[in-house]
This record gives C-alpha cells, structure tokens and sequence, in this order.
C-alpha cells in the first residue's frame, strides 16, 4: 500500500461523509445483534478501545456502457448504465443509481494498489457483466454495447482496529454511508470472482 499526503484521486462520493469521531457510534451500529446483547458493549466501550485508525482508498474501475437494442423497424433504444469492478477482487456489478463522483485533494491515507488493469477489465470482466447480468433483461434479442469510458476511482474507507477483552476486530467501514464493508474486505483476501483471462 502507498501512504499518501496530498494526492489528487478520483473518489466515489461527495467527499463528506463519516467523521473520525463518528466511526464509535457508526461501528456500534454495525455490530451484530448478538453482540449488541453483551450490555458491556456500547459506543463509549468502541471509542475508548479503538487501537488504530486509518482511512483507506480503494480502487474500484467504474464503466460507463451505452445499451443499445434493436428494434426494427423503430429506431434503437439507447440505455446507459454504470458498472463498476472492485480493483483488487474482482468483484463486479451494475450501479443501482449513479454515484456521486469527486475529483479531489487527499490529505493523508493508503492507497490500495489495483490489481486488475484497465486492459483485463475492458476485455474481460465488462463482458462478464454484459452477459451474466445485463443480457437477463433482454428476453429474446440480445442487445450491442458502447463503451463509452472506463477509469479507476477510489471508494474512502475507515479501517478500525479494536481491541479489547469483549470485542477484537478489524472493521472496514464505507468514509460515504457509515455502511460496513465486511463483506468486500473478505472478498479481498479471495479470489472468488477473479476471471480468466481469454
């Protein structure tokens, strides 16, 4: 990972978002039922046990696709949607609504190598996309795509440890929506979703 202090990077958001002195409150809110029931846990408990903070970029290729279906003797019907290619597992899908994008100035984090290029993504994971996600929507004619723009951005997050008696755990928490991001940090240490190569 490269340590960063005022790097210009692509973010997905807004560039808001979670405070440093939010994540307590925010990683409580994550924590499972089970472990909400341990009355000893709390925010406070979070807060005074967090043993290192560190906000964190990972890169994700994010795909802007034309959709085009015929319909002879109409006109065709252009669609445009959003991909996007988590740079490290592979992970891949369709943007439900377009996200906000920033161009901004980063003041101090890591920045998470891609290791997917931009040569792999175009030739094979946007296909994998077109065709196990996209086409299931196209009952009999399948339709032709464009590719319109394919560039890397970084998805902020907030990587905290905590460590206490109750509660040892490294939380991978979304800088944007407060959201943990448990699930795409497993997938990180995978390879799960990696495709061949053709």
């Amino acid at each position: 990972m490269e340590t960063v202090k005022q790097k210009n990077l692509r973010l997905i958001g807004t560039g808001g978002g979670i405070a440093e002195s939010e994540l307590p409150n925010v990683i409580y809110k994550n924590l499972g039922i089970q472990m909400k029931m341990n009355r000893s846990i709390s925010a406070d408990y979070i807060k005074n046990h967090i043993a290192r903070t560190k906000r964190v970029y990972h890169p994700m290729w994010v795909a802007k696709l034309l959709v085009i279906a015929d319909r002879k003797p109409f006109p065709p019907r252009k669609k445009p949607n959003m991909v996007f290619v988590d740079a490290v597992s592979g992970y891949r899908g369709l943007f439900p609504t377009v996200p906000a994008m920033n161009e901004g100035e980063v003041e101090t984090g890591e920045v998470v190598p891609a290791q997917l290029t931009k040569q792999q993504v175009k030739e094979t994971y946007i296909q994998d996309i077109q065709q196990n996600q996209i086409n299931r929507s196209y009952v009999l004619k399948k339709p032709r795509y464009q590719l319109e723009e394919l560039f890397l951005t970084y998805l902020p997050l907030w990587k905290v440890q905590v460590d206490s008696d109750y509660l040892t755990k490294e939380f991978f928490i979304n800088a944007n929506t407060g959201e943990s991001e448990e699930y795409m940090s497993k997938l990180w240490r995978s390879v799960e979703w990696r495709l061949q190569e053709k």
